[in-house]
């Protein structure tokens, strides 16, 4: 059975990806020519999903995936299934990040890019941190900053107000750091017949805010925004990284269900990852 689930999940697995990678490029055709010709990048979000579904797309040509919880990160960048396999994975960091696990994640093997670092002091923490885990000599550690762009009390992200101030603070006191861009979730379920979704054009003004200020260049600034339901919105209007889970792995949630396969009764228990449905009892 687990050969079976294994077959079926690699189709699935690489039908999806093609079908979202189509999709990104074709609403990158879209973007007016006045945005930065900037290939958007793929974060495809691992989350609660097994291994075996992170080789699956990267051996259809995936490099870059995402994960949320540093234990989880930790888990699987250190798979030795991952770690043979795929050799030049890039992994992103876009979860909440305590200072308490910073040194945790910086030891993650094929680390790319923290897109959540919400404060100064988070900066410094990880700045200090990733040149004590890394050594003198080791290539900056990139970063994202992120802005709680839509103001909900239930989101991470610095104020807006002050991106220009903390970025800053990342270029002139961190130096192991390289701040790449911004980054933001927004509110979920924004309704695009009522207009651009404001998050994306909060971010995109701050942006331009943070180019004017530190004099960068405006396609050196990345923007990290857009998720399984809105990232061909988010790269129209300028996205250079979207970040896409569901859409490419499935839903992460398995509540109890009881399926009938090829004469076999399997269950899928909440905690458990597809790669772990355990035999019921055969159907009679």
């Amino acid at each position: 059975f687990d050969r079976m689930w294994k077959v079926a999940m690699s189709e699935e697995v690489g039908k999806a990806l093609q079908a979202v990678v189509e999709r990104l490029n074709q609403a990158a055709a879209r973007r007016p020519k006045t945005l930065p010709a900037v290939p958007p990048r793929l974060v495809a979000v691992s989350k609660t999903k097994p291994p075996e579904m992170v080789v699956e797309a990267y051996r259809q040509g995936q490099r870059n995936f995402g994960e949320n919880y540093v234990n989880e990160l930790v888990d699987k960048a250190s798979d030795p299934l991952i770690l043979d396999l795929c050799p030049d994975i890039k992994w992103h960091f876009i979860g909440h990040l305590q200072k308490n696990n910073v040194n945790k994640l910086l030891g993650v093997p094929n680390l790319f890019l923290v897109e959540t670092v919400d404060s100064a002091k988070l900066a410094d923490k990880v700045n200090s941190s990733w040149q004590r885990v890394r050594g003198a000599g080791a290539q900056r550690l990139k970063v994202m900053v992120q802005l709680n762009t839509s103001g909900e009390q239930s989101k991470r992200g610095l104020p807006p107000e002050e991106t220009v101030k903390t970025v800053k603070h990342i270029v002139s006191q961190c130096a192991a750091l390289h701040f790449s861009g911004l980054m933001t979730i927004g509110r979920y379920g924004y309704d695009l017949s009522l207009g651009p979704n404001p998050d994306f054009q909060m971010l995109l003004s701050r942006r331009q805010e943070v180019c004017d200020g530190l004099e960068l260049p405006l396609e050196e600034v990345e923007l990290s925004m857009g998720m399984s339901t809105d990232f061909e919105h988010a790269i129209e209007v300028g996205a250079t990284n979207v970040r896409v889970g569901s859409v490419i792995f499935g839903n992460r949630e398995y509540p109890n269900t009881i399926i009938l396969l090829k004469g076999v009764v399997l269950v899928m228990g909440t905690n458990d990852s597809l790669a772990k449905m355990s035999l019921l009892s055969t159907w009679r």
